[in-house]
């Protein structure tokens, strides 16, 4: 049996380094997604060799090891795993590259199925700070629309220097639940709320968008690695017209001013939810990382 661990904010380092080094730039298993998100997930963590095993245990699904050297040897644990529970191995979280990886050892012994619904949205620094092109036309439209609805500010949110800011996110955060009112929000809603609580351990940067006054949109998010960042969360207030395109474009701008290596955003996945789909799609992704499932036949 694998001895599994609870995530702590101390293997915050050591998990970004397996990471990096396994070249993914995948946003679900980053630390910064495993820790905001593991009172919903429960996710546990353990080490073999050079490779970070995450599981669920409880749901059998495991992540595929991240990090470098041989793989063999972590999906033979994770194989055992699965079997003293009496079932069979299901891996997910695969991309093309390390699928390509998988299949050299295992090509013969499981079942590959995409999983289109977690595949992340991956777009140029340069296109979400400058919307070029006659494709992004609609998307420039947008943000006329929105300049026209009331004079209007994008601020940076940090706890040193711009306290109030902080606050102010917090606040219009709470406001967009309760506007929601749905139920079903609640672990997102808990998600932000580790993410306030470790805003600048996690290393968060996060905007906030105001117009006539009054917060109207919030994002934030994170690097994934030097050159790829990931963005996390990003909420408007409904019925503010064009909230979203001006917050999108607005952050995209701060990450590079405070991270000018940034040459791509990680926009995470849809969730199989038609409206974000079509949201994420109208921006025209530059990658769509496909994940996958292999699962043991």
């Amino acid at each position: 049996m694998i001895d599994w661990k609870e995530l702590e904010l101390a293997d915050k380092d050591n998990i970004e380094d397996k990471i990096c080094a396994s070249g993914c730039h995948g946003a679900d298993y980053s630390f910064t997604n495993l820790f905001i998100w593991r009172k919903e997930y429960e996710p546990k963590i353990a080490w073999c060799d050079r490779r970070l095993l995450v599981g669920m245990p409880q749901w059998n699904v495991y992540a595929y090891p991240k990090g470098d050297g041989p793989v063999q040897n972590s999906i033979e644990l994770l194989k055992e795993e699965a079997h003293s529970r009496g079932k069979k191995l299901r891996l997910r979280g695969l991309t093309d590259k390390t699928l390509a990886e998988f299949m050299t050892f295992y090509g013969d012994d499981f079942e590959i199925s995409e999983d289109r619904d977690n595949a992340d949205y991956i777009y140029t620094a340069e296109k979400l700070c400058n919307l070029p092109g006659r494709h992004l036309s609609s998307k420039r439209n947008h943000i006329k629309h929105f300049e026209r609805n009331g004079p209007w500010e994008f601020h940076k949110i940090c706890k040193d220097g711009c306290e109030k800011r902080l606050e102010d996110a917090k606040a219009f955060v709470k406001e967009f639940y309760k506007e929601k009112g749905d139920p079903e929000l609640e672990a997102e809603a808990g998600a932000i709320d580790e993410m306030f609580a470790n805003y600048d351990t996690l290393g968060f940067l996060g905007g906030l968008l105001y117009q006539n006054g009054e917060p109207v949109a919030f994002t934030a998010g994170t690097k994934l690695d030097d050159h790829v960042f990931d963005t996390h969360f990003e909420k408007a207030m409904p019925g503010v017209e064009a909230a979203y395109t001006m917050v999108n474009r607005e952050f995209a701008r701060l990450v590079v001013e405070e991270f000018p290596d940034i040459e791509f955003f990680n926009r995470e996945e849809d969730m199989g939810i038609e409206g974000l789909r079509k949201a994420k799609l109208s921006y025209h992704p530059d990658i769509l990382l496909m994940k996958y499932f292999a699962t043991e036949k």
